[in-house]
């Protein structure tokens, strides 16, 4: 996975699973295709459980892009 372009995070996680990826993907054929010509070649996967995110209503980061804040001035908390 570590050649993928897709995942945006992949994490070791603990249970009855190890892995946990966040894969970005255009659409469900993309998806489709990742899960089955890319994560279904490696040996090493077993099996898979996917949920896929169709819309996001919020995210974490800066309300102001870094590169437009003042010099000096952190981000608000």
């Amino acid at each position: 996975m570590a050649t993928h372009d897709e995942p945006a995070v992949v994490a070791a996680t603990t249970g009855p699973t190890n892995l946990l990826a966040h894969a970005l993907c255009t659409g469900p054929a993309d998806l489709h295709r990742y899960l089955t010509r890319r994560l279904g070649a490696l040996d090493a996967i077993r099996t898979l459980e996917t949920a896929p995110v169709l819309h996001t209503l919020k995210a974490a980061g800066h309300l102001t892009p870094v590169a437009a804040r003042p010099a000096g001035r952190p981000a608000r908390a």
